[in-house]
């Protein structure tokens, strides 16, 4: 089996739309950046963090996305495939970076983030 360019995350084709999935939430500890920040670090906590990853890093992509988490899923839809991979490596950075992880948590909407 080939090695997933786009992990943690995987990316899905859909008649000419794009979805990124993100659902290995424990991956490099990053649920523990989420529980002392006080949010359960799933599919919507997850939400906030691109949002405010995007804001922060690629403003640019923000009219290109759109999301639809569930509490054990991330996901972002895109008909502009590039958007997503940009996020992916947004995703990837912020999970092997527990400082850039907790920035983006301090910056990201806590309505977003509380799901």
């Amino acid at each position: 089996m080939a090695e997933n360019p786009f992990a943690p995350c995987m990316l899905h084709e859909h008649d000419g739309s794009f979805s990124l999935t993100f659902t290995q939430f424990d991956t490099n500890g990053a649920d523990a950046v989420f529980e002392e920040a006080g949010y359960d670090g799933g599919g919507y906590a997850w939400e906030g963090v691109v949002r405010a990853l995007v804001q922060m890093k690629a403003p640019k992509l923000k009219k290109k996305l759109s999301y639809d988490p569930e509490s054990s899923m991330f996901c972002a839809v895109s008909k502009d495939r590039d958007a997503l991979v940009q996020v992916a490596e947004l995703i990837r950075t912020a999970v092997a970076d527990p400082a850039r992880l907790r920035e983006a948590i301090a910056n990201a909407d806590p309505d977003i983030m509380e799901g």
